[in-house]
């Protein structure tokens, strides 16, 4: 069978990720929805595709390309629209005349991300000819479907009001010969001969089931997944949907970075608390990661517990932890802290000597205490030859009020002023952050997975760990950032609230005992 996809639109309400690429190839849980398009096509047999482009063709003639590559048996033609800014998906259509006119063929609007088997559904319906149908959903903004007695398409409208409705329609059709001829003299007659470029193919396919015998039915997909993406709030949901992020309540341990992630200064992010005591319900361990050097386990495990999510100071992983774990085997003789006052004392209760008088060592942290001074010292002590520790390469600290600087622009003020680079980082995203706990707990890779806001540390932490990972939206990343990094998270989440759907709904089939103790962990590393 022949398929056709449009895919010429530009996706105004999807910029500015539709800036440098069309909206049928913006991404889906790391995958263009072209791309998840093709793919389905090629698994239920439709094999000879021809997509129509238009805005920035060039980026769906490489996409198209690329899924090619993977499947060889799969043939992608592409046609261009010239005038896609000024038409709407009917003249798309028309420019795939030569290929399928008067020949069975799937058609699929090229912004719709559906689930492989919602196709397959579909290609296997009885009917000749049939919309891919839910009839469990409503939206206003979806072309709604109603039936006769027959069970044949008598109405397919926005308008259709859901009273009578018979389901919507996800933008997926399957057509018989007789009903492709109808349908090309149809949009031949609106183009040619009416001269209107701006109307949709559905409008065609209205006024042939309104006035002519037609064979036109539906095909049940109910229950399959499918998001029709104009804009972000329809891009999120389809993230969630789509994402490839296993059940959270049958993971062993969750680790949360804490700033931007569960809070921002002293506002905790709405959905935090109900999804921690979620997951601990269920058994679940729970860990707090921070690169945040400017304070202690002790103050991060007090600020947890008064914002409503209580946690015990050894649940708490700091990058702090691999910077003292380092002094403590490297006899580094006496060591300046360019830190706060609760990180300098953390690296003296360790054993090591702290001072600044001829430091042979100097470490730079998250100082919220900064002075001049402290600078100073640390920069010459540098350029005399003291080995230089960073804490974390974090550059911004997300707060309420927005990003502020963080240990790596202060350690970067620090390199520029001696002309060195860190001897070694410390923090997210080194793996060591949770090796400890996952050696010392017995976990597996598979059994853990890292929320945060930050891909270049949250995100490429779990990538060095092997796990699985959530970047939310409510610190440092946005939805922009992670299309066009290389760093790609198991999933996208507008804050840590939309997690809960990745809990079961029924607690009582707890996993563990539901009163255990908050986790406790030897040593260790984190970051922010």
């Amino acid at each position: 069978m022949k398929g056709v996809i449009l895919a010429a639109g530009i996706g105004s309400r999807l910029r500015p990720l539709t800036l440098h690429e069309p909206k049928s190839c913006v991404t889906v849980a790391g995958e263009p929805v072209l791309g998840r398009q093709l793919r389905a096509f090629d698994d239920a047999g439709v094999s000879d595709v021809t997509v129509v482009a238009g805005y920035l063709a060039d980026e769906t003639r490489a996409r198209c390309e690329a899924v090619s590559v993977d499947r060889p048996d799969l043939e992608v033609s592409v046609v261009e629209s010239e005038v896609f800014a000024n038409t709407d998906n009917m003249y798309s259509l028309s420019l795939a005349r030569e290929a399928v006119a008067g020949e069975p063929f799937v058609l699929a609007n090229g912004d719709v991300a559906f689930e492989p088997d919602l196709l397959a559904d579909l290609v296997d319906a009885d009917a000749d000819s049939a919309v891919a149908c839910d009839r469990a959903t409503f939206s206003e903004e979806a072309m709604k479907v109603t039936v006769d007695d027959r069970g044949l398409v008598s109405h397919i409208d926005k308008a259709v009001p859901e009273e009578v409705a018979h389901g919507v329609s996800t933008d997926v059709y399957r057509f018989s010969a007789s009903f492709s001829s109808m349908l090309f003299d149809e949009i031949a007659r609106t183009i040619d001969r009416e001269g209107d470029f701006g109307d949709w193919t559905e409008a065609a396919i209205d006024r042939l089931v309104r006035d002519r015998d037609h064979d036109l039915a539906t095909a049940d997909v109910t229950g399959r997944e499918w998001v029709e993406i104009d804009d972000f709030a329809d891009l999120t949901e389809a993230d969630l949907r789509f994402a490839g992020l296993s059940a959270l309540d049958e993971k062993e341990a969750v680790f949360f970075d804490l700033d931007g992630t569960l809070y921002l200064d002293d506002d905790l992010v709405a959905g935090a608390r109900e999804l921690v005591e979620l997951l601990r319900d269920r058994g679940v361990a729970v860990y707090f990661l921070s690169n945040n050097s400017s304070g202690w386990k002790d103050e991060y495990a007090s600020k947890l517990t008064k914002l409503g999510v209580p946690a015990d100071p050894d649940s708490v992983l700091l990058s702090t932890d691999g910077v003292i774990q380092n002094l403590v085997e490297a006899d580094p003789g006496e060591v300046f802290v360019l830190g706060t006052d609760a990180m300098r004392e953390a690296v003296a209760a360790a054993g090591v000597s702290v001072g600044d008088d001829d430091p042979d060592t100097v470490v730079v942290g998250f100082d919220t205490e900064l002075t001049y001074e402290k600078a100073r010292r640390a920069t010459l002590a540098i350029r005399d030859g003291a080995t230089f520790l960073l804490a974390h390469p974090d550059d911004v600290c997300p707060t309420g009020e927005g990003f502020v600087p963080d240990c790596g622009a202060i350690g970067a003020m620090i390199g520029r002023a001696t002309d060195r680079s860190p001897e070694r980082v410390f923090g997210k995203p080194n793996a060591e952050m949770l090796d400890h706990v996952l050696d010392a707990e017995g976990y597996a890779p598979a059994e853990v997975a890292v929320v945060g806001d930050r891909l270049a540390t949250d995100v490429a932490l779990a990538e060095s760990v092997g796990c699985e990972s959530v970047c939310v939206l409510t610190g440092d990343a946005t939805r922009v950032e992670v299309e066009t990094s290389d760093i790609e998270p198991t999933l996208v989440a507008p804050s840590v609230a939309d997690l809960t759907r990745f809990v079961a709904a029924d607690t009582s089939a707890e996993r563990g005992d539901a009163d255990a103790p908050v986790p406790s962990v030897e040593g260790g590393e984190t970051g922010d």
